[in-house]
């Protein structure tokens, strides 16, 4: 492959540059009008000195304004790094100063955090920049996941393992008469395939706005913009076909992944939407959003794992054993993946050289060591079967356990600390904090200062020590499962008994009470939604999600409730 990303949408500007490529809120841009006010913008990067091979600060939300300004950077030679608005200042000045940008692209009301090089306005523009040659392994993004040792890895992404995923790739098919709705965060490697799989196959890209949709709106933009291709955290996923299964009935993609796919809901889609293909995909950032797929057939058992499938193309997946020696079929190894889709590698060399490992039958190329445990089955499909390590999987997010236990042991008011993961599915994990320490809450505050969402602690118990074995380490099997039945004594009135019904429901409790806080009780926004569905099911109220972030309580809930009849 010779074509860069922006390669690939410059190519379709030629061919249909009045076609529609962007829909967010009000706003609608053509590929001529993308093309152009990104040109104009790249030609501001260049003004303030961004040169070929330059990271470059996107501190945008998910909106028209992103996706300018990420094609901007490429059009300029540099490759972006996203920066959500919604990540703690302390985590973003960290990714800053891992990549040493030397501009950050901005918005209206958006104060970007402090970094020593330039600011710039994405409404700024100046004379049109002709593209700058770039090489397939060129970067196209640098993207952040979360590190064990308490620093968020930088995986430096390159050209070729984008055009890899969105040209051809064999897991789905993108062409002018698609419409792709983009839901995922800037900051999550989906959105490549969203953003790049629709703007390099000449597709719509519809950009659900910014902050956290619930089910209902999510569904509004399908069948109001006609959506033909959506991409879903699995959890998502679930929660769309339990809630919402008739607003996927003309979409005629779907495609999931981030964590274990439950046969039940992927046969209850395939059953009742045969139009609509399924597909499972699978893939750490590394290699790239995704490495394996599998299309979901409707006899697939409703008991059976989904597997992972099979390779995308110019994708080279193997499962190994210690001594990186094939294993044969059936067997469990860890899996290891190659090809175009290969990232550079992380921003730290010695984790680069640890974890992207020379390939021994192929002089020259590297294979990753994903820490995925998997077997391939005699018909050629592989499965997952877990960990090597602790790390999980949490809505969708890589989530390194260590990472946080670092982060609390730095506090000041803890002593000690372990963190676990209990629940089974994508639908119901969620973290516990074990913190030895005099004020929890304040704890808990502070971490909110420091981690983004995806990795603050569900739920937090507070210990006088922590449980060791033998041999002096944290006995993790012997902590304490968290109590989280809630509930004073209070009366409820009508509104609040139905909301504290459906939080005991959904929250596996057997009593809640007016002042008992949803997110202390082991709440996320998964479980947020279900909250929004049910009470517009029982009490025929239309709540945004933010309602449920906004008043977190029984009573809080319920006073909304009331203000919106």
């Amino acid at each position: 492959m010779s074509d860069t990303v922006h390669d690939l949408v410059a190519a379709r500007t030629r061919a249909h540059p009045d076609r529609v490529a962007v829909v967010a809120g009000t706003t609608t841009l053509t590929h001529g009008g993308l093309d152009d006010t990104a040109a104009r913008l790249a030609g501001r990067l260049v003004d303030l000195g961004v040169t070929p091979g330059d990271a470059v600060g996107v501190f945008l939300p998910r909106s028209a304004d992103f996706v300018v300004a990420v094609l901007a950077v490429l059009k300029a030679g540099g490759h972006y790094v996203p920066l959500d608005p919604d990540y703690p200042a302390a985590r973003l000045a960290l990714m800053l100063d891992a990549v040493r940008a030397p501009v950050v692209i901005t918005g209206a009301g958006l104060i970007p955090p402090a970094h020593a090089g330039a600011v710039l306005r994405v409404d700024d523009l100046g004379d049109p920049l002709p593209p700058r040659t770039a090489h397939p392994d060129d970067l196209a993004y640098t993207m952040f996941t979360s590190g064990s040792t308490g620093v968020p890895k930088g995986v430096a992404v390159r050209h070729r393992g984008v055009v890899r995923l969105v040209r051809d790739p064999g897991c789905v098919s993108l062409d002018e008469t698609d419409t792709v709705l983009h839901l995922s965060s800037p900051s999550f490697d989906a959105a490549t395939f969203d953003i790049w799989g629709a703007l390099a196959n000449g597709a719509k890209l519809v950009v659900a706005p910014a902050g956290r949709p619930s089910v209902v709106e999510i569904g509004a933009l399908l069948r109001r913009h006609a959506v033909t291709t959506v991409f879903f955290p699995t959890g998502l996923f679930h929660l769309m076909v339990d809630e919402r299964l008739a607003d996927l009935a003309h979409v005629r993609q779907v495609v999931v992944g981030g964590d274990v796919l439950s046969a039940a809901h992927s046969r209850t889609l395939v059953r009742a939407l045969p139009s609509c293909r399924l597909v499972n995909g699978y893939g750490p950032t590394e290699v790239t959003t995704f490495t394996t797929f599998h299309e979901v057939r409707p006899d697939q058992s409703g008991t059976t794992p989904v597997p992972i499938g099979r390779p995308l193309a110019r994708t080279r997946v193997l499962v190994l054993d210690h001594d990186l020696a094939p294993v044969p079929a059936g067997a469990t190894g860890q899996l290891f993946a190659g090809g175009d889709g290969l990232a550079r590698g992380y921003l730290d060399p010695a984790l680069t050289a640890e974890r992207f490992v020379p390939d021994p039958w192929l002089p020259g190329q590297r294979l990753y060591a994903t820490g995925d445990l998997a077997r391939r089955t005699a018909d050629g499909d592989f499965e997952y079967l877990g960990r090597v390590d602790r790390q999980v999987k949490k809505r969708g997010y890589r989530v390194e356990p260590g990472e946080v236990e670092v982060v609390l042991r730095a506090d000041e008011g803890v002593r000690d600390a372990a963190v676990t993961i209990d629940g089974d599915t994508a639908d119901t994990r969620r973290l516990i904090a074990y913190v030895v320490g005099d004020d929890v809450a304040g704890v808990r505050d502070r971490v909110r200062e420091v981690l983004p969402d995806h990795l603050v602690p569900d739920v937090w118990v507070a210990l006088t020590s922590l449980p060791l074995n033998e041999n002096g380490k944290v006995d993790r099997a012997a902590l304490p499962a968290p109590d989280l039945h809630g509930g004073d004594d209070d009366v409820l009135s009508g509104e609040e008994s139905t909301i504290a019904g459906i939080w005991q429901d959904i929250l596996e409790l057997t009593r809640v009470g007016r002042h008992d806080d949803f997110f202390d009780l082991g709440g996320h926004s998964l479980l947020a939604n279900r909250i929004v569905s049910r009470v517009r099911r029982s009490l025929g109220v239309d709540l945004p999600l933010s309602a449920v972030f906004d008043h977190p309580t029984v009573a809080g809930l319920a006073e909304v409730v009331r203000g919106s009849r």
